[in-house]
């Protein structure tokens, strides 16, 4: 499974809902907060979309549809496709659930403080408003 979707518009709808329900049930969305003295700001901040199964063939297939991410065996026959980095979240993660959205009521408020987490630091955290609002949001 070598060719990846470059564009949602070239996702199958039948593979887009596939893959939202898949995720919907077995993916996360999640945000990270952490101190660091030798960071200007004197923090890290993290957006991490994540799913993980013991069939790396399904993995796979959400890959290629995402068009980005990493799979990674995270414990013997347990695999996990990440993604982490940004640009990618912001160009291919968060337009791709966007258009294939979720049904449970759970992991649409999850995707929602996503986007939220993800605006705020697109925008910059410039003020102590800014980062109050972001740790409340983890």
């Amino acid at each position: 499974m070598k060719n990846k979707a470059r564009h949602i518009d070239q996702v199958p709808p039948d593979k887009g809902h596939y893959i939202a329900g898949f995720v919907d049930g077995e993916g996360s969305f999640f945000i990270s907060a952490r101190k660091r003295n030798d960071y200007t700001s004197k923090w890290k901040f993290g957006l991490h979309f994540n799913v993980s199964n013991n069939d790396i063939v399904v993995l796979e297939v959400c890959k290629k549809y995402l068009g980005c991410g990493v799979i990674r065996e995270s414990k013997p026959k347990f695999y996990t496709l990440e993604v982490q980095n940004r640009n990618t979240l912001k160009d291919f993660v968060i337009p791709f659930f966007r258009k294939y959205r979720f049904l449970s009521n759970k992991k649409k408020e999850e995707f929602r403080v996503f986007q939220e987490a993800f605006n705020l630091l697109e925008t910059k955290i410039q003020t102590e408003t800014d980062l109050e609002k972001f740790l409340q949001l983890r």
